[in-house]
């Protein structure tokens, strides 16, 4: 499997910011974030790892290098602006690229990562699009978006849920839909499917809020988004909320149906956010 990710990476700090690249008391987290975003994801999904193996009764044990049944031929390119990064903290690897973006609007790297990454779509089994604080943990996570890709027809995108864990009392769930839905939005239509799996059957909802600071799609569906914003000179006729959903949801919605696991199956197809956004808001009160 052949995968190409995606991540725009900009960090600078302004005062009374609400968000964490625009914070210079988050410079340490971001750092760790963007480290294990990259290094940390292309370590956890690649071929190749090690086992410790003995050399026999009586001899060292010794550290090997073996190829993972559970692996994947991973790149990850980070877009960035060299007058607003912290890539130059970054260990050098093989699976890494680091590419300046340097645009004028640096609000626009996400748009332009985004981009990027579907453009080259034709030379890879499945491509991604994630923001610079998010780690894959599910070894298999690649391999069941293709299977659900092959289950259904190419009008689906499937997108996991971004999830944060609160310690002693577990994860949060940042994606959560806003009561009673927002029928003002065109793609909030209450769909439902469910895909046939091994271990039972998953349900995905059409999401009211379908924001998860990433996307995963398998070659024939980046496909025909490309298409979509080729036939639109990459032009949008609306506007989210800001330019990491534009850059992120905002590109498949008018071309896909974007699906979620049913909340109670979220551990399905997550990811993890790398920092502490669930601080914002209260605990409903039983």
């Amino acid at each position: 499997m052949k995968i190409l990710l995606g991540i725009p990476h900009v960090f600078s700090p302004k005062k009374n910011s609400l968000y964490s690249s625009q914070k210079e008391s988050k410079r340490k987290t971001k750092e760790i974030a963007l480290e294990e975003a990259t290094i940390g994801n292309i370590n956890r999904h690649k071929k190749n790892h090690w086992v410790h193996a003995s050399l026999g009764k009586g001899k060292p044990i010794i550290t090997r290098e073996f190829t993972c049944s559970v692996g994947a031929d991973i790149t990850i390119q980070v877009f960035t602006h060299t007058e607003a990064s912290l890539t130059n903290q970054l260990p050098t690897h093989q699976g890494l690229e680091i590419i300046n973006a340097d645009i004028e609007e640096q609000k626009l790297v996400p748009l332009f990562a985004s981009k990027s990454i579907l453009m080259q779509a034709k030379d890879y089994d499945l491509i991604g699009y994630m923001e610079d604080d998010l780690l894959i943990e599910d070894p298999e996570f690649f391999k069941k978006l293709l299977y659900l890709d092959s289950q259904i027809n190419d009008n689906y995108a499937f997108l996991p849920h971004r999830c944060e864990h609160i310690k002693g009392k577990g994860d949060v769930i940042l994606s959560g839909d806003p009561d009673g839905g927002r029928p003002d939005l065109f793609w909030d239509t209450g769909e439902s499917i469910k895909i046939n799996w091994p271990l039972g059957n998953k349900k995905f909802y059409r999401a009211t809020n379908p924001h998860s600071g990433c996307y995963f799609l398998s070659q024939r569906q980046a496909l025909k988004v490309v298409e979509y914003w080729e036939r639109c000179n990459w032009q949008a006729s609306f506007q989210l909320s800001g330019p990491l959903e534009q850059a992120a949801s905002g590109m498949l919605l008018p071309v896909l149906k974007v699906m979620k696991p049913i909340p109670s199956d979220y551990k399905f197809l997550m990811v993890r956010h790398l920092d502490e956004l669930w601080k914002r808001h209260p605990f409903e009160l039983n």
